[in-house]
């Protein structure tokens, strides 16, 4: 078997893309390749900032021959009167190259048909890789491409070297004026220009003495044992993230961890703003020291094998502390206005076209923090105050230079001018949750400043036309709807979301573009998606789901209870036969032509089993509404599953559908006024039953 790989090598791709990028490419490679019979093992892939990599230690020298059995016309119009071939016959022989004597007839669906064996010789790998590799090129996905001269080629960045080996040959390939060949390079400073190399093995070891190491685990690790050792040494705890750990790990190409100091004045800084400045705009990392402080010290990760002079180090150095003056001159200029005096600001600043400044949107979130206040029993007083300032951040030059800590400054200059502890940190908060993982608001007030604010880029963008489509959200409304689930459900917000929701709704009338009925389909839509994940992420099974949100379920906390109970009744044997006989009696009652009356006339029931039925049904009305109304529906279920064997010996000894039309109308009413006791807590024809398809 041959071994194969592809360098392409580029100008720096933008380290964020890289894995993404990567992964998808190799997905790629393995679906276009199996459109082929050759047999191969495993796709790797590897990168550096300057290159993509994808490597197949083992595939086969091409396809097997093959004899493929090929069908033609019917017989009936493959000879004329006088036995001679017709055109549709001549046809086929010249598709399939082949003699009129090497055609023969066999039984076919409507006849007699012509059949052909044809020998199909198996393509080189060569030949294979030859086509396949131009248009793996131009399918890997990246966010953003780029065209360099005049070439009709587009790439996440110009196209520079391409090293292709099959079996230790070049393969046939061209791109963008650029010839695949045998030739690699290595660092961009401190490697060779031009590297020769034989195979996979050659290849990366050549690359690995000229300060390339392609394999970004190796390069992670490296960081990770730097890290290790710097806080061993300094007694100190490198602040964990591992988002900037994988930006940094694809940013060189090796791996040097530098120390670095700043001076200790800048720690009367804020430790957010110092934290957001060395991550976000210089991609280091931050430590504290053994009592929990920020240390003066840092870690920048360089690509170069060493610093023998310290120049990288004072390099870092200095571009920090510019970057820390900068920081304190923002704290110390922006406290000398209150965040109240700067509201008046907001009102030219543009939140969404269509929805007006941030001004216009403080005033909805305003409204919206009311409304739920009022569905929670909550003072708006604070609430509003949080509200009113939470976006007054946005006019300070500190959030100017690091947008990353919006919010978080609004919170920091309010606990600055002393204002209550609920207000500034629910100013503080009031952004999370930004993720399924991130935490959530401390206090009431920063929950509902969080959902007004949610909640406005949610209803409004819809209302204006701006929805959600495949992987294209760019106002992030799922992400707000998540977190709004997310804040209702791990608070323990007792209400009816979705009425609530609906009551803010009016607030958007006047720049509302979709027809009414699409955007509240909209709307109730993704958050009930959203309210999904989030149940399906706490470890419910999707039947579950559907049957706890099958009826009315705004209620998310309630919702929540109703799940439970259904997940803990599933491992009932009684419970499951009530729910398979629930399936029944749905599709006999939508079956059904008859008008069903509104209640049972015991005196007109007949059999004894179904008058056992009526009497437990009444009985069982009562409990299961009585535990509802507690929130009890573990007990409610475990009542509805103590009339299975009455259900069970109904449907044995009674036919519902009884030619008396009286007779048959009254079970009817019976099975619709048990059908309403079972969907107190949930719709048990959701469930997935053991020997049923699932739907």
């Amino acid at each position: 078997m041959a071994e194969f790989f592809i360098e392409i090598g580029c100008e720096e791709i933008p380290a964020k893309m890289i894995p993404h990028s990567l992964a998808e490419g190799r997905k790629i490679l393995d679906k276009l390749l199996s459109d082929y019979a050759i047999n191969r093992s495993d796709t790797r892939c590897y990168n550096s900032p300057t290159r993509l990599v994808y490597h197949i230690e083992q595939l086969d020298a091409g396809e097997p021959d093959q004899t493929v059995r090929m069908e033609g016309p019917p017989k009936r119009v493959c000879l004329d009167d006088n036995g001679e071939p017709t055109k549709a016959l001549l046809g086929f022989m010249k598709k399939t190259g082949l003699a009129q004597d090497a055609i023969r007839f066999e039984p076919g669906k409507t006849g007699d048909i012509a059949v052909a064996d044809v020998f199909v010789q198996g393509r080189k790998t060569a030949d294979i890789l030859a086509a396949v590799l131009p248009e793996l090129l131009k399918r890997i996905p990246f966010r953003k491409n780029m065209k360099w001269g005049n070439r009709d080629v587009r790439f996440v960045r110009p196209i520079r070297w391409i090293c292709a080996l099959l079996d230790g040959k070049p393969v046939n390939l061209e791109i963008a004026d650029v010839q695949a060949g045998n030739i690699t390079r290595g660092h961009r400073i401190i490697g060779k220009r031009e590297i020769p190399v034989q195979s996979f093995d050659d290849y990366r070891a050549k690359l690995t003495g000229n300060h390339v190491w392609i394999d970004p685990e190796q390069r992670k690790e490296r960081i990770r044992e730097a890290i290790t050792a710097f806080e061993s040494t300094f007694n100190a705890t490198v602040i964990q993230d591992e988002e900037l750990l994988d930006e940094v790990t694809h940013l060189v190409e090796v791996p040097l961890v530098v120390e670095g100091t700043f001076d200790e004045a800048f720690l009367d800084i804020p430790e957010e703003v110092l934290i957001t400045s060395m991550k976000e705009h210089q991609k280091y990392f931050a430590a504290r020291g053994a009592d929990g402080k920020l240390l003066p010290r840092f870690l920048a990760i360089a690509s170069m094998d060493g610093d023998p002079e310290g120049n990288i180090k004072i390099g870092n150095e200095r571009v920090l502390a510019a970057r820390l003056y900068d920081a304190r001159f923002f704290w110390d200029e922006d406290r000398k206005k209150k965040l109240a005096d700067r509201f008046e600001k907001l009102e030219r600043q543009v939140f969404q076209t269509d929805l007006g400044s941030y001004a216009d949107k403080i005033e909805r979130m305003v409204a919206i923090g009311k409304t739920f206040a009022a569905a929670l029993g909550t003072d708006s007083a604070t609430v509003e105050q949080t509200i009113r300032l939470s976006k007054c951040d946005l006019a300070t030059d500190m959030v100017y230079e690091f947008p990353e800590l919006q919010g978080i400054m609004g919170g920091l200059y309010a606990q600055h001018e002393s204002m209550p502890e609920p207000v500034w940190q629910g100013i503080y908060d009031h952004y999370r949750p930004g993720s399924m993982d991130d935490a959530l608001p401390r206090t009431r007030e920063g929950e509902l400043a969080a959902i007004a604010d949610k909640l406005d880029t949610f209803l409004g963008c819809l209302a204006v036309g701006i929805v959600p489509t495949g992987s294209k959200d760019p106002f992030g409304l799922r992400r707000a709807a998540q977190g709004i689930i997310r804040i209702v459900m791990e608070k323990g917000l007792d209400l009816d979301l979705y009425q609530t929701v609906a009551s803010c709704m009016p607030l958007y009338e006047p720049v509302r573009k979709l027809e009414e009925g699409e955007w509240k389909e909209h709307v109730f839509a993704i958050l009930d998606a959203r309210l999904a994940f989030w149940l399906q992420q706490h470890g419910f099974a999707y039947d579950e789901i559907e049957a706890a949100t099958a009826l009315d379920h705004g209620r998310l906390l309630d919702t929540l209870k109703r799940a439970e109970a259904v997940r803990q009744a599933r491992g009932n044997d009684a419970f499951m036969r009530v729910a398979s006989s629930f399936k029944r009696i749905r599709n006999i009652l939508a079956s059904a032509s008859d008008q069903i009356p509104d209640a049972v006339d015991h005196d007109a029931l007949v059999e004894e089993t179904e008058r056992k039925l009526a009497d437990d049904v009444q009985s069982l009305a009562k409990t299961v509404h009585a535990a509802a109304s507690e929130k009890q529906y573990t007990e409610a279920l475990q009542a509805i599953a103590g009339i299975a064997d009455v259900v069970d010996r109904f449907f044995d000894d009674v036919l519902v559908m009884d030619n008396d039309d009286n007779i048959r109308r009254n079970r009817l009413a019976l099975l619709a006024s048990l059908k309403t006791v079972f969907e107190t807590v949930a719709d048990f024809s959701r469930l997935v039953i053991e020997g049923e398809s699932a739907r």
